[in-house]
């Protein structure tokens, strides 16, 4: 399964710390925020990289206003397709590999809801660039806030010409719309269309922060390409029986191979003692998920949980006065609960730095996640090798460097 996140932030940097939760809530593969509002003088790399995701590939405006990035999951497969034309648009591509060897081209879109009535021009940069996608992609995917109206689609009061055009660009490449809930208002703003095959599944989750639109969060039938542990194994070393671990390795035969072959002697070395390890050293196995940010605490996730109901409750009936009055407090509560928990925890982390109370590990722990490397779980794209191929999984990227 791939699950795509979309949501306009209405400003990220304002909504890290909820965004964040959201990535934890969720565990999408790709994450695509529009309306990002980041310019380079406001963001560094550090900011905008959370544990288990690359830093985002990212189209900025030159001044506040507008955006759109997207964050990849740390252990798949993607380039960034430059070729692509976008005239100008803010309008960002990526090839996403999948398991079974076909690769998704990936489009994130804004387009500001102040665009001229009938201004078409992202719809046809879209366009061009699905016809150059599929050069290299077998599917397409397009997300984003593209603030286009059409009564019959999308269930809007209202048709503009952009709204004809983007159900024209569905038709013309065979792409279907998977959002059919409005995102804002009575509005169906943020859309989602691909022209992947098996069932699609589109929910609706509450906004970030104050913002007003909904984040979307959709599963695709479609298998990623990723080197993904689901479960690890951990060694209850404090637990271990030495002494008949020693016996046992000083009774075992290390004449691994007759034929001198370096890459057979490794596999048998670590055969032999992981044998040994598993008799004599308690071991558990755990699930792998990405954790809780340091500074999330019990509070927030209670704000962060009455912030949902009363989102639940204000969408069953969105005319009820009192309901909406009910969730905007608690979106408030829940805004400021986040920034005060992560003060604290900042301050807590200033003064244990200030009086050496850190251990030596807590501090490279600390410097790791102030440089936006914490829980990273791969650090290497992509490599292409001068002949063109790709190689995505840990084991060809080591061979290739090997080579």
């Amino acid at each position: 399964m791939l699950r795509l996140m979309l949501t306009n932030a209405f400003g990220i940097l304002s909504k890290l710390g909820e965004f964040q939760a959201s990535l934890n809530a969720h565990n999408p593969d790709i994450v695509i925020v529009t309306e990002t509002k980041i310019t380079e003088d406001k963001a560094t790399p550090a900011d905008l990289t959370f544990p288990g995701y690359f830093p985002p590939v990212r189209r900025d405006r030159t001044a506040q206003g507008g955006g759109v990035a997207i964050w990849i999951r740390a252990d798949l497969a993607f380039t960034e397709l430059e070729c692509i034309d976008t005239g100008g648009n803010e309008i960002l591509w990526v090839r996403l590999k999948t398991a079974a060897g076909p690769s998704i081209g990936v489009c994130a879109v804004y387009r500001s809801g102040s665009s001229a009535y009938g201004d078409i021009s992202a719809l046809n940069s879209i366009s061009s660039g699905i016809d150059e996608a599929r050069q290299c992609c077998q599917n397409i995917i397009v997300a984003g806030d593209l603030n286009v109206h059409n009564r019959e689609w999308l269930g809007s009061s209202r048709t503009s010409p952009a709204g004809e055009a983007a159900e024209d660009l569905c038709y013309h490449h065979c792409l279907d719309q998977h959002v059919h809930e409005p995102t804002r208002g009575n509005n169906i703003l943020d859309l989602i269309m691909s022209d992947i095959p098996g069932s699609v599944i589109s929910t609706l989750h509450p906004p970030l922060g104050k913002s007003d639109h909904a984040v979307v969060v959709t599963d695709f039938e479609v298998a990623p390409s990723c080197d993904r542990p689901s479960k690890r194994t951990v060694w209850r070393y404090q637990h271990a029986d030495w002494p008949r671990l020693r016996a046992f390795f000083r009774s075992t035969n290390w004449v691994l191979t007759d034929d001198n072959s370096i890459d057979v002697s490794c596999v048998k070395l670590e055969q032999k003692i992981k044998e040994g390890m598993q008799i004599f050293i308690p071991s558990k196995t755990l699930k792998l998920r990405q954790g809780d940010p340091a500074w999330w605490s019990p509070e927030c996730q209670e704000a962060v949980d009455r912030k949902q109901r009363a989102w639940r409750h204000h969408r069953s009936s969105p005319n009820n006065a009192h309901l909406r009055l009910a969730y905007s407090m608690a979106t408030g509560e829940a805004t400021n609960c986040l920034h005060r928990a992560k003060q604290a925890h900042t301050t807590s982390i200033r003064r244990k730095i200030r009086e050496g109370a850190l251990s030596s590990r807590q501090w490279w722990t600390t410097v790791k996640r102030a440089g936006g490397q914490g829980h990273r779980s791969a650090d290497i794209p992509v490599l292409r090798a001068s002949n063109g191929t790709e190689h995505t999984t840990c084991s060809e990227k080591a061979e290739a460097f090997g080579q």
